[in-house]
């Protein structure tokens, strides 16, 4: 596989993730954003010895939180998932990973939403980040839902679980909650108390979320995030409180918002701390590239933290998120010479599909009463073509906003077919009939933000329109971006085999 970078160059060959790395410059002490490119919200970081390690919200998409390492914060390479396969009490939803380095092991406090139930705060731990991590399940549901969690010693050096309870999702108040932890930090104990609740009147409306506590010169601060974090109409953004103790009394930053829109990004938030052999802190944390609108998803950045006259943390100088280059030159390509499928693909949870992948071809099975299957990557940039061969019925190229809504070109029988699918169901948007032997080209290109067309081509033909324009914003899910898939469709055949898959910048 072979990644370009932003800067026009090819800067890896990696077999195990679609990102490689970056080429970007200091900005501010930090790292030219975006330092994870595409859908990658809610990031944690930890540094163990010289390696940086990082992973990220996952939501519906399997395997789950995938983890990238890098020694110098400039190049980052996959390396793995926590979850290879998808822990068997939870059906989705897999929020915001906190990763902790204590005691000579690694945990990962994490949400995912228990099966017939709320969402969850629980904990895997491994004896290194790379793993494997062993799930240990949900501590904290509270019947309103308990989400963002994260970990800290009091001023004792007593280990407490942070946590937010979700009472927005009911429109009550939201607060952020301490518990203390057993001494294997595997399980919550004692009472727990409230550190901040939402100020509706202020920046943060109805939400205060995604806690972080970094302790400072003998102070607790407590980052945390403020109003809507998804979509077009998102709002977020990043402030602070401080306190002597971890149970308070907490004060916020008068400067609140510390982390604010910028005309290179937008609604940022939702950040970890890590601190640089140099006893630097980086703030890494997430937010929406204003130049490839909501359809990127949330990419993560980073930025570096100063401390100002009176004490308080300064992000970027108060700049808003770094900006860097941007993801101007990309391209991946995969042509199943492997004997396992590449690590950029994604699924669906609980939709995990059928494959056999080598000899330059990749094959998809429907598992037996499913309606389709498909294996997707993010998108990198806001325009963008993507191709692939498809030998077989059934066999498509599409773009995907979950496991329920996507728009696929297909092969058919007797020629190809353009098909949309939401919870309604699935209609046909245009056909036509063609008479193909071997592999049909397929092809989908954007090169205005929202929008899409697609095409095929037979042999060394020339490309053909299948149909009009197709709009997009209706695939988007309200957290996460767009992705591009290799589709197979239940109803037109059993498998379907794929050959030369390519996307890159438009």
């Amino acid at each position: 596989m072979i990644l370009e970078g932003r800067c026009g160059r090819v800067i890896g060959i990696v077999l195990a993730a679609l990102l490689a790395g970056v080429c970007g410059a200091q900005v501010d002490g930090a790292i030219s954003n975006p330092i994870l490119p595409g859908d990658h919200p809610d990031p944690t970081i930890i540094r163990v010895g010289q390696t940086y390690w990082t992973a990220s919200t996952s939501g519906d998409w399997a395997p789950e939180f995938a983890l990238y390492r890098s020694t110098d914060l400039h190049h980052w390479a996959g390396a793995g998932a926590i979850f290879p396969h998808t822990p068997g009490w939870a059906q989705g939803s897999f929020w915001a990973p906190e990763l902790v380095s204590d005691g000579g092991r690694v945990l990962v406090y994490y949400v995912a939403r228990k099966r017939g139930g709320p969402l969850c705060v629980a904990v895997a731990t491994a004896a290194n980040p790379a793993g494997p991590y062993v799930d240990h399940g949900p501590i904290m549901c509270q019947a309103d839902g308990s989400i963002d969690p994260a970990f800290v010693r009091d001023e004792q050096g007593k280990p407490f679980l942070i946590w937010k309870e979700d009472g927005n999702s009911r429109h009550e108040a939201t607060r952020i909650w301490a518990q203390p932890l057993t001494a294997d930090l595997l399980r919550v104990t004692g009472e727990k108390t409230q550190l901040l609740v939402n100020d509706a009147q202020s920046w943060e409306g109805g939400v205060v979320e995604a806690p972080y506590i970094l302790r400072h010169a003998g102070k607790f601060y407590l980052f945390y995030a403020g109003n809507a974090c998804c979509g077009v109409a998102c709002r977020y953004a990043e402030g602070v409180a401080r306190a002597d103790k971890l149970l308070g009394p907490w004060v916020r930053d008068p400067a609140n918002p510390i982390i604010a829109a910028n005309d290179a990004w937008r609604c940022p938030g939702h950040g970890t701390a890590v601190e640089t052999p140099a006893e630097k802190y980086l703030f890494l944390y997430h937010a929406y590239p204003a130049s490839g609108t909501v359809y990127l998803g949330r990419e993560s950045v980073m930025d570096s933290i100063a401390w100002n006259a009176g004490g308080w943390p300064v992000v970027n100088g108060g700049r808003g998120p770094g900006v860097g280059s941007g993801v101007q030159d990309f391209a991946f390509e995969d042509d199943f010479r492997g004997s396992v499928l590449n690590a950029a693909w994604r699924w669906p949870v609980g939709h995990e599909p059928r494959v056999v992948v080598g000899a330059g071809r990749l094959t998809l099975t429907v598992p037996e009463g499913a309606a389709q299957v498909f294996v997707a990557q993010s998108l990198l940039t806001a325009t963008y073509v993507a191709t692939v061969g498809v030998l077989g019925d059934g066999g498509g190229l599409g773009l995907i906003g979950d496991a329920q809504d996507d728009v696929v070109l297909s092969r058919r029988a007797d020629g190809v077919e353009l098909w949309e699918q939401d919870r309604a169901g699935k209609k046909t948007v245009w056909k036509s009939a063609v008479k193909v032997e071997g592999a049909i080209w397929l092809r989908v290109e954007s090169t205005v933000k929202g929008e899409a067309r697609f095409s095929y081509r037979v042999g060394d033909g020339a490309w053909m329109a299948a149909g009009g324009s197709v709009e997009l914003k209706a695939l988007l899910p309200w957290d996460s971006g767009l992705r591009v898939g290799l589709v197979v469709d239940g109803a037109a055949g059993g498998s379907a085999g794929f050959v030369r898959f390519a996307v890159k910048a438009e």
